[in-house]
């Protein structure tokens, strides 16, 4: 007998919502496009030009070996995301995002998440005097004394 309000209840509302869709004729798929996916529109999406790119991004020169050792470090005001290089024999530059941002980095296995965009963050980071957090949850980064 405790049940029966419950039931009542929950039936009216399904009657309120069958009524609703009804008098709404929003319950059919009539109005769904029978176009393929895009619609016609066409996205702004390009590559940047070179130009945009020595705009866009710091071009500091990627030295770690000297970092380590104290020397030729970047400036505070340099802080930020490795995000690329440009290499011309032993030389590498960096290409570094100062803007205010978070990253998360995603990929498959094998594809250089660790060596090509991880460890070369960390090396910026600790030169440049940043902060940084890394999750690691296989373990990869993880040094033993």
């Amino acid at each position: 007998m405790q049940m029966l309000p419950l039931i009542l209840l929950c039936g009216g509302m399904m009657l309120l919502l069958t009524a609703a869709s009804f008098f709404s004729k929003n319950y059919s798929l009539n109005r769904i496009k029978s176009k393929k996916v895009g619609d016609g529109q066409h996205g702004t999406a390009r590559w940047a030009t070179k130009m945009e790119i020595a705009q866009t991004y710091l071009h500091i020169p990627f030295a770690p070996v000297l970092w380590r050792k104290k020397q030729n470090l970047p400036a505070m005001e340099q802080q930020g995301l490795v995000v690329g290089c440009n290499t011309a024999g032993k030389k590498v530059t960096a290409l570094v995002d100062t803007g205010d941002i978070h990253c998360v980095m995603i990929g498959a296995a094998g594809v250089g998440k660790t060596a090509y965009f991880l460890y070369p963050n960390i090396e910026y980071a600790c030169a440049s005097g940043m902060s940084i957090i890394v999750t690691d949850t296989k373990g990869d980064i993880f040094v033993r004394p």
